[in-house]
This record gives structure tokens, sequence and C-alpha cells, in this order.
């Protein structure tokens, strides 16, 4: 498996970044054809729930998408200090991972209706989206177990298995999409289920496989204890509850924004829906180079080589801004058969070209933020992401999307993003500013610390 703490620094991130960037653009890809899929045979009232519906799935994945990021961090450790193999992290995951597919099973069925009148999504719409939410709801183990899988192998920094098991349930989703939707009518809860199915097909493929190399492991690796799992669960917890809050207020603030945006018609909650995947589709190829930067942070972190995360950064910084212009001028060029492909109402197509006009010039303040948040997740500072993205979206993009949408219509609501981004990157480098000067504070031997700025790592 690849050692980040070894070899050219660019490599190392742009080795681990790419395959997963290639893999998540096809399960973003795949979100795509899904919007697709269920635009045609569906109509706008089906982009309207599952737009509707997303914020309340991000709500009950936020946990566990902060817990597995934690144990990526806390695997990265490992493997930078030579214990790659521990099976008490492993175990501390896999218990993570059923506890809180249970909780979601629970919570879905009785919060989905209420959640969604908070919105004021109501009629038809409102009971597609709760149709999805509770078929997707009711087998997230299956997707919870995909993640946790990529979550270990993006630890170990071995990207090409985690790329190849997304691919494989990115090619089975838009197979089954299309199958269950478009070929056999099971309309909106059919898009849920093609991904339960996709997902329990690949997760069982991993596990199998980790299965029987933890079956191999050297003689004198670490003994399974009760008392070891537990510690590792705290600690991950530790480490990632920062990380969930973080993605559980992004959730927050979609359903809020879903709540604005509702009064200006069904039209413009289905651009919402092809906006949002728009984000995803344009967002992954960032928010993989902040993963790779957050496992080789933590790798090197383990290792006590604080110079070569130094120069991580940098690299990845610079190759974050390249990438933001290619991309944003794609979006311009491109805006309006992008718009078309979701849909054939001219209202909605209307709303996304104006959408990409008017957010794709400011992108590169989103990009950094990501980015420079990857290493903050690695190194454990991740109160720092938490309190940008409470500036940025709880703070400024929410208050304001409410003012400017009544100001100047769904423009307005736009251009509070604009601005919400710009806020959250001037808090990011801020924290920055303070970081680089101090180490990181002592997990109780999670890893070594880093040395001060001006100190070998090495020494």
């Amino acid at each position: 498996m690849p050692d980040l703490t070894r070899g050219p620094v660019l490599t190392g991130i742009v080795g681990l970044a790419a395959p997963l960037a290639l893999a998540n653009l096809l399960q973003q890809g795949y979100l795509l054809v899904d919007s697709a899929v269920v635009g045609r045979y569906v109509g706008v009232t089906g982009l309207a729930a599952m737009g509707a519906a997303q914020p309340l799935y991000a709500m009950l994945s936020s946990l566990f998408t902060g817990v597995s990021a934690a144990f990526a961090v806390r695997l990265g450790h490992l493997a930078g200090a030579g214990r790659r193999d521990d099976p008490n992290a492993l175990l501390a995951l896999a218990v993570c991972t059923g506890a809180w597919s249970a909780v979601c099973a629970a919570v879905a069925v009785p919060a989905a209706a209420p959640l969604l009148a908070l919105t004021g999504v109501t009629g038809e719409v409102a009971a597609e989206a709760r149709t999805f939410t509770v078929t997707l709801c009711s087998g997230l183990v299956t997707v919870y177990a995909l993640g946790a899988v990529c979550a270990v192998l993006t630890g170990r920094g071995d990207a090409r298995r985690a790329t190849g098991l997304m691919i494989a349930a990115s090619v089975l989703n838009a197979v089954l999409a299309w199958l269950f939707v478009g070929a056999w009518r099971f309309g909106i809860g059919g898009a849920a289920l093609a991904v339960l199915v996709a997902n329990a097909l690949t997760a069982a493929a991993g596990l199998t496989r980790l299965v029987r190399e933890q079956r191999r492991r050297p003689a004198g690796a670490a003994a399974v204890t009760a008392a070891a799992v537990r510690a590792e669960v705290r600690r991950a917890l530790r480490i990632g509850a920062p990380m969930a809050v973080q993605y559980l207020l992004i959730g927050v603030g979609v359903l809020v924004l879903v709540w604005i945006i509702t009064p200006f018609g069904e039209e413009a909650l289905a651009a919402l829906t092809v906006v949002a995947r728009l984000e995803l589709l344009t967002g992954v190829l960032f928010l993989n180079l902040s993963g790779a930067l957050m496992v080789f942070t933590a790798q090197n972190t383990g290792a006590g080589r604080t110079a070569r995360i130094r120069e991580g950064v940098r690299h990845a910084v610079w190759l974050g801004v390249a990438l933001t212009a290619v991309v944003s001028l794609l979006l311009l060029v491109g805006r309006g058969p992008i718009a078309a492909l979701f849909s054939g109402s001219p209202e909605t197509r209307l709303v996304t070209e104006r959408y990409i006009l008017i957010t794709a010039p400011f992108f590169l303040c989103y990009t950094l933020t990501v980015v420079l948040h990857g290493w903050f997740n690695g190194i454990t500072r991740t109160v720092v992401p938490l309190f940008c993205t409470v500036a940025s979206l709880g703070v400024v993009r929410l208050p304001l999307s409410y003012a400017l949408g009544h100001a100047w219509g769904v423009d307005g609501i736009m251009w509070a993003t604009v601005i919400g981004w710009a806020v959250g990157l001037g808090c990011t480098l801020l924290a920055a500013r303070y970081a680089v000067a101090a180490p990181p504070p002592d997990r109780g031997g999670e890893a070594r610390p880093m040395a001060e700025p001006g100190r070998r790592a090495d020494r």
C-alpha cells in the first residue's frame, strides 16, 4: 500500500486524490443520471421531491460522515506510525457504522413527514419526498458499510481499491436507476432502492476482502480487547464530532434553503435540485483533493514530518487554483446545454443557467476553503472547519438568502451564496494564519505532535 510519508509530495497527494476524484465523479455522474431519469419518467414533481428529501438525508448521515472521516484520519495516523493493520480501530468503525445505521432507520419513518412540513413542502411533492427518504433510510446500513470500507482504504492510502469499489457502485446505481424507475416504473422509491442494492453488493465485496486481510495479519499485531475498541470509538468521536456537527449544519442549512425557495414555486425548487447536483459534481475534485490532503497530513503527522506537511499544503492549494479556473470556465461556457439536460421546463432551465452565471466566477472562494479544511482535519483541528461553516452558512448565507430573496427574488439567493463563500474563505485564512504558529493539541497518544515551524521534524 502507498506510504505518503515518503516520495514526491505532489505525486503522493495527486496519486491519492485522482483515483478517488474519478470514482466520485462517476458517483456524482450517477446522481445526475438519477436526476435525469427521475425528471424524464416522474417529472418536475419527482425532481422537486428529491430536492426536498436531500437535506433530510444529509442530516441523518451527518454524524456518520464526520465519524468515518475521523477514522480515516486515525487510520492515517496509525499508518504513519507503522501500525497500519490495528484491528481495534477497524472494529470500532464497524460498531459506529452498525449503531448509526440502526438509529437512522428508526428515526426516518416518524421524522420524515414533520421535517418536510417545516420546509413548507406540501401535497404530492411532500408525499414523494417522504417515500424517497423512508425507502433510502431503511437500508442506510448498506450505504454506510461501503463508506466505512472506503474510509479504511483511504486512511491507509489505498486509493486504487477504494476507487474500484466506488466505480462499481456508481455503474450499478446508474443501471439500476434506469431499470427500477424507467423500465419497471417503481417511481421515486425505485431511485432510492437502486442506491441500496448497488451499495449492498459493493460493500459486501469490500468487506469480504478486508476480513481476509485481517485473518492474515502478522504475528505480534495489536490484540483485540473491548477496552481498546471503546478507546478507539471515543477517540474517533472526539475527532469527528466537530466534523459531524459541520455536516449536520450543512444539512440543516439546505433544509432552510428549501424553505426559503419553496414560495418561489415548484419550478424553482426543481432548479434547486439540479443546482445541488451540479455543486456536488463540480465540487468533487476539490473535496477529494481536500480528502487526500487530510490523509497525507494525518500520515505525516503520525510520522512527525512537519516540513513535508507544509509542502503538501502549498502544492494542494496551487493545484486547487488551477483546477478551479478550468471548472469555472467549462461551467460558464456550457451552462445552456447543462441546464437543458435535466428538464424540459424553460423556467427551470433559466434559473439553472442564471445560477451558474452568477456563482461560477467566485467558485475559487469555495474551493480554497475546502482544500484548507483538509489540512485542518488532518492535524485534528476539526473545530476550525466547523467554525468557518457556522460563519459562512449560518451567520451569512442563510440570513442573506432570506433577505435578498425577498428583495431581488431567486437572484438574491444566488448572490447570498457567493457572499457566504467569501466569508468562509476569510475565516479559513485567518485561522490558518494562527494555526501555522502552533503545533496541534496532544490527543492522548494518537500521533506524535507536529514540530514547531522552523524546527526539523525528523531530528
